[in-house]
């Protein structure tokens, strides 16, 4: 059943959107003003926001072997985490032209070494709401465990990236959930794979 939600975009006027910052990311400047529950129209506040393209997530599983291929990498700006570097899902942004299919085969490849067979659409989030202007969505997908390098780094030296493989049983990678891990999207990742398992290796296997 669809969530039943109050109001629309069209609830919402812009009065004005500045985009005072270009960078790595986007920092937008709007004035605006809404909808509120008594019918009336808010004040124009203002509000800041980071904007950058939409991403997608993949959490990668071989339902042959029962294992989640995890990957390792630096992230900047996190000084109040034990380490920088952190436990994660495959992911990347999608670029102009693409659709998500092909962002998850491309960072699949790119991050980890691998060729994605088949993929299972999770669900999508907003990252920060009110904050930053994003959705991450999230997919399965298939690949084969035993073609994966774990001795080698991955990842384009053009992003700066430095990646290392973790290959986990799916109990082993569940149990992750009761660590200490900080990416949000690997969290849900687990969960939702925590849940929907035996469906999944149902599909899966039973379309083999």
């Amino acid at each position: 059943m669809p969530i039943m939600r109050t109001y629309s975009q069209q609830d919402v006027e812009v009065v004005n959107d500045e985009c005072v910052y270009d960078g790595f990311f986007k920092m937008h400047k709007q004035n605006l003003r809404h909808k509120k529950f008594n019918g009336e129209w808010s004040e124009i506040f203002t509000r800041e926001m980071m904007v950058r393209d939409d991403a997608v997530c993949v959490l990668l599983f071989d339902p042959i072997r029962d294992k989640i291929l995890l990957i390792e990498q630096f992230r900047p700006c996190l000084p109040k985490s034990e380490s920088p570097w952190l436990i994660e899902l495959v992911a990347g942004m999608v670029e102009e032209g693409e659709n998500d299919e092909e962002v998850a085969r491309r960072e699949s490849f790119e991050e980890a070494g691998v060729e994605v067979k088949r993929l299972e659409y999770m669900f999508k989030f907003v990252p920060s709401p009110g904050g930053l202007v994003e959705y991450l969505r999230m997919y399965a997908a298939e690949f084969d465990a035993s073609k994966v390098d774990l001795n080698r780094s991955h990842g384009l030296d053009s992003e700066n990236e430095d990646i290392k493989l973790h290959l986990f049983s799916s109990q082993e990678a569940i149990a992750l959930l009761e660590e200490d891990i900080e990416n949000a999207s690997t969290i849900m990742g687990l969960q939702w794979f925590a849940l929907n398992k035996n469906k999944l290796m149902k599909k899966w296997v039973d379309e083999v």
